[in-house]
């Protein structure tokens, strides 16, 4: 007898937490494998499964409990209400950055031209694009990378530019806003990080020389060159490094006023540097 969706999520979810894993990315999985939105799978928790669905979801269930993240096994995750392609080659978007985007969007309403350094999957990018109508350039160091923004800017037939580019190297052109989620996160913090995340989530997206700071120093040093007057800078970063970042700006920046803001937890996540 073939098992229905609820019987399959009990089974996976128990396996799950009985390996010290979080039992929430097989609905997750479940959902995206059935196209059921959350209160679908719900619906249909008493249908029974088709037996290819039930052997696919059995191959994914293993792929969790190696800690691979539900988001690459199904390649697609959340951010701001729309699906993102993602792989390895990428970061997962988090909703913490979704705080910073709307940050973004509130003050940058007239903003002709954005600038989105590091765009990974292009979800900041993208969503901003939308959001604002704005014309928006998105770079990245990685090619793998782009070539997944590239790919998300197509489903949703966004018109954008993409630029492979280490920081400012290969941008000459200014912008009324720049965002960026750059690397911050220190080699000595690995003990305190998800297993996941150091498995499989790319690296050099991840951490950066000098307690997390080393990409900051040289984004902080040539991004002022490539705004226009009364332009302005949002960063995300750790949220034990507001100490560092101000006296950073207040160094090598001391013409723009930083504004830092808490996320929902309460912690120091973001920071507006704004241009006079």
């Amino acid at each position: 007898m073939s098992k229905t969706y609820a019987e399959a999520l009990r089974g996976a979810s128990s396996l799950l937490t009985a390996a010290g894993i979080d039992p929430d990315g097989a609905r997750y999985v479940l959902e995206m494998r059935g196209h059921f939105t959350p209160s679908g799978l719900r619906l249909h928790a008493c249908d029974a499964m088709p037996t290819a669905l039930v052997a696919q979801f059995e191959a994914d269930v293993a792929r969790l409990l190696a800690n691979e993240p539900p988001q690459y096994i199904v390649g697609v995750a959340p951010f701001f209400g729309v699906l993102f392609q993602v792989s390895p080659a990428v970061l997962i978007p988090r909703f913490d950055t979704e705080e910073l985007v709307a940050w973004v969007a509130e003050d940058q309403t007239d903003a002709m031209t954005g600038l989105d350094v590091g765009t990974g999957s292009g979800a900041i990018g993208l969503t901003l694009s939308r959001k604002l109508g704005t014309a928006m350039t998105l770079s990245d160091v990685s090619p793998a990378a782009l070539a997944v923004a590239e790919a998300n800017a197509k489903v949703q037939q966004a018109t954008v530019q993409f630029v492979h580019s280490d920081l400012f190297a290969a941008l000459p052109g200014r912008y009324d806003f720049i965002v960026a989620n750059l690397p911050y996160i220190s080699r000595a913090e690995t003990a305190v990080m998800d297993a996941s995340t150091l498995a499989f989530e790319p690296a050099l997206a991840l951490f950066a020389e000098d307690e997390g700071l080393a990409v900051f120093k040289r984004f902080i040093a040539a991004a002022p060159a490539h705004l226009t007057p009364g332009g302005a800078i949002y960063l995300e970063f750790g949220y034990h490094q507001q100490p560092a970042l101000a006296a950073l700006f207040a160094a090598v920046v001391p013409q723009a006023t930083a504004t830092f803001r808490q996320d929902m937890a309460g912690h120091p996540r973001m920071v507006r540097l704004q241009f006079v």
